[in-house]
């Protein structure tokens, strides 16, 4: 069968990221209905989100690795059939902790899919590469923001565990299409000099630091995303326009695609403090808890993760000499600011049940005190 050109394979992998991160954000509007269902407290609802994070915290360095001998494009789509196959068997979860290990499987897919996902990009496409990334973290935006507004709308018709099952079932089908249809151009790597290779990447400072730099902006989008539906409850709004307001930081990324476009012609030292800093100020106003104000914190923070995530990447790859482990360079980024930043959203749950102003001014504070530590970077003093 002929394999799809460029456009055609840069499509269809952005359809795939839309899958993605449907399957990771459709849990959020059931997941009360699945703590019901099992006949748990909700309180234990947040290990549903912490399980998929585990998984895909713990293997981004192993699904880099893993690309750097197999290639990219393999691994990331062995990446989508693992999670789409885990998504699948919630129908074999007959107690709340089978369940949690599907998460869990289901956060390992995400591992192997992203990372790879960006090197796919790099090798169908070099020259265009950051705009592809643009573009697909723009998919993961839509489809998460399909994830949570198109599968709260389908509750109301269809059974919550028949949901996840269709969503895996849809994922697995455009996934053996993209295995069929888009070329293996991926580079592998060679046994020499590999272990040699993988300990420049992962004691790199440049990549460390920028990694660490951004590990508290990190913390503080993800935060934003799973609180800021419960927040715009607690100001007055009804769940219905609390799940707008929540969902719209998603849709925002159409907005961050085509501002990163104007962005990425700038000088990454100045654009990438300066957007985190102003994210992180937008943030700290939330203290005063002005009901309206939350549609703008959620439109700005959504263009703006785009924006900060596509330059991020787009530096690593245009560093990075040898395609081969343009993944495992990405997967040490992600593995850093995920380890960092789910403990940031940890902490911030804890500050929130006690107050819950006053929290979004302590995760505006903890962003900013990691963004100096990309100083040398902007000095070009590593």
């Amino acid at each position: 069968m002929k394999k799809l050109g460029i456009t055609g394979s840069i499509t269809l992998l952005l359809i795939l990221r839309a899958l993605y991160s449907m399957n990771w954000y459709n849990v959020s509007p059931m997941l009360f209905r699945i703590t019901s269902a099992y006949g748990v407290s909700d309180s234990l609802s947040g290990l549903v989100l912490s399980a998929f994070l585990v998984g895909t915290g713990a293997f981004q360095i192993p699904s880099g690795l893993v690309a750097s001998r197999i290639g990219s494009r393999n691994t990331a789509l062995a990446g989508m059939v693992i999670m789409s196959t885990a998504t699948i068997f919630t129908f074999l979860s007959f107690n709340f902790t089978e369940f949690l290990v599907t998460r869990l499987f289901v956060g390992i897919g995400s591992a192997f899919f992203f990372s790879s996902g960006i090197a796919v990009l790099n090798d169908i496409d070099s020259n265009n590469v950051s705009r592809n990334i643009g573009a697909f973290n723009t998919a993961f935006s839509i489809g998460g923001g399909f994830g949570v507004v198109g599968f709260a709308f389908l509750l109301s018709y269809i059974n919550w565990a028949v949901l996840l099952e269709m969503g895996g079932i849809v994922t697995l089908i455009v996934t053996v299409i993209a295995f069929v249809l888009i070329q293996d151009v991926s580079p592998r790597g060679s046994m020499v000099n590999f272990k040699k290779n993988v300990m420049a990447r992962i004691t790199s400072k440049p990549l460390i630091l920028l990694s660490m730099s951004m590990a508290g902006y990190w913390g503080l989008n993800f935060t934003l995303e799973e609180y800021l539906q419960p927040f715009a409850v607690r100001v007055g709004f009804s769940t219905g326009i609390a799940g707008t307001i929540g969902s719209l930081s998603l849709f925002a990324g159409l907005i961050g695609m085509f501002l990163f476009v104007y962005f990425s012609r700038k000088r990454l030292p100045v654009v990438l403090p300066s957007i985190a800093l102003f994210i992180s100020m937008v943030i700290a106003f939330q203290f005063f808890a002005i009901p309206y104000y939350l549609f703008v914190t959620s439109l700005v923070g959504g263009t703006i993760s785009v924006i900060i995530f596509s330059l991020e990447y787009s530096y690593v790859v245009a560093v990075e000499k040898e395609k081969q482990y343009v993944a495992f360079g990405i997967s040490i980024m992600n593995a850093l600011q995920i380890a960092t930043g789910s403990v940031i959203t940890l902490l911030f749950g804890y500050i929130f049940s006690i107050t819950d102003t006053f929290a979004w001014v302590v995760l505006a504070i903890i962003s900013v005190a990691f963004i100096p530590l990309g100083i040398p970077i902007w000095r070009k003093k590593v």
